[in-house]
């Protein structure tokens, strides 16, 4: 598939590299089985290149900027302060087309998927230290960057997000109790309670950061041990402990046998927290290693959910795309149990107590042959 405006954009380029247009030839980029239809390999001097086209050409909602003017300042203000971004080579607003640094053959979401955990160590590393530097680049640039933010009632609208997510995670926890046949008793549901509102708390009192708004193990690019983030077409505001999830845990998307791949363990985690804790005044390493853990938590409780959703109501369109994206849910529900379950990222006690009763539905479940 050839972009749209093929042979003028190619012109441009090739006006650019100072060569002519029929040096230039573009590749499509797949992930998993779908391919992308707005991101090509353009090669030419025996260099590979990302050409990438906003297919959004206006402002979203009340912004003021596109996703191109947006991603074009950021990635430049980022790649200033040494972050591990692409360098931004040329760029058509007219078109909606930027020429980047080629960053690498494969996503971290594809290493998650193909590589033995063992052997992505030194990458999973390299990732934690430039998701930091990457935090802190965002922090120097709140002001420079202000202009940019997609608007939103950001602490109305986090507030509402992690409610609903807390909301879903404790439903969810009563459906898997059900996995052994009858509800939680009555003394489990009112400690859980309990710990659940303790929790609440605490993810609710924790800071929000800037960063970018598309976050997930897809968008970190590798070449060799050598992470790099991209997409930046939006921007906002989140916790950084969600960023961190959902860029190291891989959902194996649209493949063959893919499914969920956390990346994250006890001891990528402590190094995480050693470096925020640098800089976030009054956070402790064991806070900031329990925010990530709980952060895990709601993710894994909150595809549970939509599993659950999905299964139930096969003919809705949205459960048509979840079950086509991630092939059989049995399999999927399998794994994200025994991240539930086996996952030890804190040494937190109310983590540990939630660890310990979904270990009690898995181990009940198995024994009644549920799978």
């Amino acid at each position: 598939m050839n972009p749209p405006n093929f042979p003028s954009v190619i012109k441009q380029i090739a006006a650019y590299l100072h060569i002519s247009s029929d040096q230039i030839r573009c590749a499509p980029i797949r992930h998993g089985t779908l391919e992308r239809n707005n991101v090509w390999r353009l090669m030419a001097m025996g260099r590979s290149f990302l050409l990438k086209q906003h297919l959004i050409t206006q402002p979203v909602g009340n912004s003021t900027f596109t996703p191109f003017q947006i991603e074009s300042v950021v990635l430049s203000r980022l790649h200033q302060l040494g972050c591990r971004v692409p360098e931004l080579y040329w760029g058509s607003e007219s078109a909606g087309y930027l020429l980047m640094e080629w960053c690498g053959d494969t996503t971290l979401d594809d290493l998650a998927q193909e590589t033995p955990l063992d052997e992505l160590k030194q990458i999973v590393r390299n990732t934690v230290r430039a998701f930091c530097q990457l935090e802190a680049g965002f922090a120097k640039s709140v002001h420079a960057l202000k202009s940019y933010i997609y608007p939103l009632d950001y602490s109305a609208f986090l507030r509402d997000t992690m409610q609903t997510l807390l909301d879903r995670g404790r439903k969810t926890l009563d459906y898997l109790a059900w996995m052994r046949g009858e509800p939680m008793s009555l003394d489990q549901a009112a400690t859980l309670d309990a710990i659940w509102g303790h929790l609440s708390n605490r993810l609710q009192g924790a800071p929000p950061t800037l960063g970018a708004l598309d976050y997930n193990a897809r968008n970190i690019v590798v070449d060799g041990n050598t992470p790099t983030f991209i997409d930046f077409g939006s921007i906002g505001w989140d916790w950084g402990e969600r960023r961190l999830v959902q860029s190291l845990n891989s959902l194996g998307a649209n493949r063959a046998g893919g499914n969920f791949v956390s990346l994250l363990d006890a001891g990528i985690v402590k190094e995480y927290a050693s470096q925020v804790a640098k800089h976030r005044e009054d956070w402790s390493e064991t806070e900031i290693a329990a925010q990530v853990d709980y952060h895990q938590l709601l993710f894994y409780l909150s595809i549970v959910y939509r599993l659950l959703q999905s299964t139930a109501q096969p003919e809705a369109a949205e459960s048509k795309s979840t079950l086509q994206s991630w092939g059989g849910p049995k399999a999927r529900f399998r794994r994200i149990l025994g991240l539930l379950a086996d996952s030890h990222l804190s040494e937190d006690s109310d983590r540990a107590y939630i660890q310990e009763l979904i270990a009690t539905f898995r181990e009940t479940s198995k024994q009644n042959g549920d799978f």
